[in-house]
């Protein structure tokens, strides 16, 4: 399978890994868990499961000084953007947080167009433009009063997610295998959440076996395959193209909301399918063109044909 599918189905996988989340994040909370717990439980089980999976295939854990300390700033860019986008949900509504947060497709784009030189491509452009819309069509919902204040810090996780995704693949990390590079980050997200709840709150202990159940649900599909599917995704395909295809995140969340909670399908819904899903398309079929194309030219570059007449 060429990469650039490999990667596109993988950055798909991730996002409708991250469409489970309220199937198994609403039931805990139900039962009184606060989120600071939530996230240690949710960050902390993935690093156990990822270790576990490392000491059965043998992976070392060894990191050099140099990687723990690209280790720790990517982990803190990617936990810093998950606190920035709970706090936000304290100045506003879920979905109008949701629909700001979900501007980091075009944050990603940006840097990497003005900081990396990356190229300028029209229908890279249309992806994202109809991906964004059609995340805001499904996440706004009527509220009142903005408060900037929320709105800024919102805007900020969407920034810190799109610097995590560019850093996975621009970094010292860029070569490190992916478990290895996955649990650091999942063990030191769960320090950082662990934290959190000690100095603001308070770590409760899982209620009752049910929670249990869904929070291993939730580290397992939702943190654990997902960020092994971002990782890979990143590496194969690169930033700009996996934050594109996060988009669908939303979009699988508010399909399982119909499908499992029995939520109403409205138009807002019809309309977002049909911007999300041709946005994904765009990505995968453009980014295969434009390899296909990058090695048929290496081909011909250096086929004894061309050799032959270049003499």
């Amino acid at each position: 399978m060429p990469p650039y599918l490999q990667g596109s189905l993988l950055g798909l996988l991730a996002a409708i890994c991250y469409g489970f989340i309220p199937t198994f994040t609403v039931p805990v909370l139900s039962e009184g868990l606060n989120t600071p717990s939530i996230l240690f439980y949710r960050f902390g089980f993935a690093a156990a499961m990822l270790a576990l999976l490392m000491l059965i295939r043998r992976k070392s854990f060894r990191v050099s000084r140099g990687e723990l300390v690209s280790l720790l700033y990517v982990a803190l860019i990617s936990d810093a953007s998950a606190l920035f986008l709970i706090e936000g949900y304290q100045y506003m509504s879920t979905g109008v947080a949701t629909t700001l947060h979900f501007m980091y497709p075009v944050v990603t784009a940006l840097i990497m167009i003005i900081f990396y030189n990356e190229a300028r491509r029209v229908s890279t452009f249309a992806a994202i433009l109809m991906a964004v819309g059609g995340v805001a069509v499904l996440s706004y919902q009527s509220s009142g009063n903005t408060d900037w204040k929320g709105v800024t810090i919102v805007l900020l996780s969407a920034v810190w997610y799109a610097l995590y995704i560019i850093r996975v693949n621009r970094s010292r990390l860029q070569g490190m295998e992916i478990t290895k590079l996955t649990f650091y980050i999942m063990f030191i997200g769960s320090l950082l959440f662990a934290a959190d709840a000690f100095c603001f709150h308070s770590l409760e202990a899982i209620p009752t076996p049910k929670a249990g159940v869904n929070l291993l649900l939730l580290a397992f599909v939702c943190t654990m395959v997902t960020n092994l599917s971002i990782v890979g995704a990143v590496k194969r395909i690169g930033s700009t193209m996996t934050s594109v295809l996060g988009a669908c995140e939303p979009l699988v969340a508010v399909l399982m909301g119909c499908l499992l909670m029995h939520e109403p399908f409205t138009l807002r819904i019809f309309i977002g399918v049909v911007l999300i899903i041709p946005a994904a398309i765009i990505v995968i079929f453009t980014r295969g063109r434009n390899k296909t194309a990058a090695r048929s030219s290496e081909t011909v570059a250096h086929s004894p044909e061309k050799a032959g007449h270049s003499a």
